[in-house]
């Protein structure tokens, strides 16, 4: 998977040693409990963000978009707010009329410290079987052609 550490996805660190997801809990709608195992069976990509985050912003709607583009393929994007309260990113997610992507929030603001975040936005990648296999942080723009050439690696 290194070769795909190039153009759009130049900051993509590869995992050799896949470590296991983190079990990590976080709000969906309806402030029900979610977790990232919930989503195993699928490929994931856990999106950490914040609306104080410029490169955050600007990627939601990218995001959405690869939501849509590749949900029927088995990818689900699990975008997780930071903000100190949840209102503030489903205003953002009015305002841009996101379409596609749930919305997530860290009410504990503890993720990115769990994850070994250093900075918004960072966009980790799980197998199928819940593990890591890269992360890349920063922005991306998801329907860059280095991003479908990865996803249809890790999705097949």
């Amino acid at each position: 998977m290194h070769r795909f550490a190039k153009g759009g996805l130049k900051k993509l660190i590869v995992l050799d040693d896949a470590p296991s997801q983190p079990t990590l809990t976080f709000s969906a709608h309806n402030n029900q409990r979610a977790n990232l195992q919930d989503f195993r069976g699928r490929v994931v990509i856990l999106n950490v963000w914040a609306t104080w985050c410029a490169p955050c912003i600007a990627e939601i709607p990218s995001l959405d978009q690869l939501q849509r583009e590749y949900s029927a393929q088995g990818l689900k994007v699990v975008a997780v707010s930071m903000d100190r309260h949840r209102v503030e990113a489903e205003s953002f997610y009015k305002t841009i009329n996101v379409q596609n992507l749930d919305l997530y929030h860290d009410s504990t603001l503890s993720m990115a410290a769990d994850v070994g975040v250093q900075g918004l936005p960072i966009s980790i990648f799980y197998d199928k079987q819940g593990r890591e296999i890269a992360r890349v942080p920063g922005e991306i723009n998801w329907q860059s052609e280095d991003v479908k050439a990865f996803l249809s690696h890790i999705l097949n």
